[in-house]
């Protein structure tokens, strides 16, 4: 069922501005970092669940994409300052908040463990992908794609450009086509509920907002050194939850992430792909960071 939105953004120092959606104003703050590509959007997958756990969950555009102001050069090392601003004006600048990642949204929220423990909760990060290179990803997978893009960022450009068109005029064919790659599970839960199934398409669209150049951005920084040390990410509990299922962040990935974030937690589930653990175990995960 359709939930009422609040939209809002906040000015950044460095100036331009980040946007964000929100379901509620109350109870225990919790940041959603998209996917890549994505949009605050994304959130959708979860608004119910989060109502549900009493929990005020704020999903926030990385810039560049939905109504964020584009920054051409951002590192990742950049966004905990950011967010720190985002978090002060939602009224935390005295409390601890948590964090929940999905997918490429993952070094966004280690960055933010390395940078300021001191003002999390716990962060979960699911179905997280990480640093290039160390995992033995599966042929065909992501890996090699934003290797790609790293390299050629003008002609991915253009073919977001393309994808984004298609979305336009015939979004069922286009879900259809990005589906390809899912699991079983992720395209059960997809396309046996046409609200999520819009929600998604909105997510897509959003994220293409202001054109393909703040999406290469980010997957060009995903595929590219994340300008930090895993082990450098400590101090505040860290849950990671991953699917038996997912080809797109597999378990080793997950695996990965738990020797290198000290105290860190793993939970896999053999059945979940990649949007379904998140799905399936978001009462599990809220009430962690609550």
């Amino acid at each position: 069922a359709p939930l009422e939105l609040q939209r809002g953004d906040v000015e950044l120092a460095c100036g331009g501005r980040l946007a964000y959606e929100q379901t509620t104003s109350v109870g225990p703050l919790v940041l959603f970092f998209h996917g890549t590509p994505g949009s605050r959007r994304e959130a959708a997958l979860v608004h119910h669940e989060a109502l549900a756990a009493g929990i005020r969950l704020v999903a926030v555009d990385r810039p560049g994409m939905g109504h964020s102001t584009h920054q051409p050069n951002r590192k990742i090392l950049d966004w905990p300052a950011q967010v720190e601003q985002l978090a002060d004006a939602l009224g935390a600048a005295n409390e601890p908040f948590g964090i929940l990642a999905l997918s490429g949204g993952a070094p966004y929220a280690l960055a933010c463990v390395r940078a300021m423990p001191h003002r999390l909760r716990h962060v979960a990060v699911a179905s997280g992908h990480t640093p290039m290179g160390p995992v033995c990803a599966p042929e065909g997978s992501q890996d090699a794609k934003m290797a790609w893009v790293a390299r050629h960022p003008r002609l991915a450009g253009r073919l977001v450009d393309v994808v984004d068109k298609r979305l336009d005029r015939r979004p069922d064919q286009t879900v259809q086509m990005l589906a390809k790659s899912w699991s079983c599970a992720d395209r059960q839960l997809v396309f046996g509920d046409p609200w999520l199934k819009r929600q998604l398409v909105k997510n897509l669209e959003l994220a293409t907002r202001c054109g393909s150049d703040g999406v290469v951005r980010d997957i060009q920084i995903l595929g590219s050194c994340w300008g930090f040390s895993l082990c450098e990410a400590q101090g505040v509990g860290v849950s990671f939850w991953h699917g038996g299922c997912d080809e797109i962040a597999p378990p080793a990935m997950g695996r990965y992430f738990q020797r290198q974030v000290a105290g860190s937690e793993l939970q896999i589930d053999p059945r979940a792909g990649h949007v379904t653990m998140l799905k399936w175990h978001a009462a599990e995960i809220f009430a962690r960071l609550a």
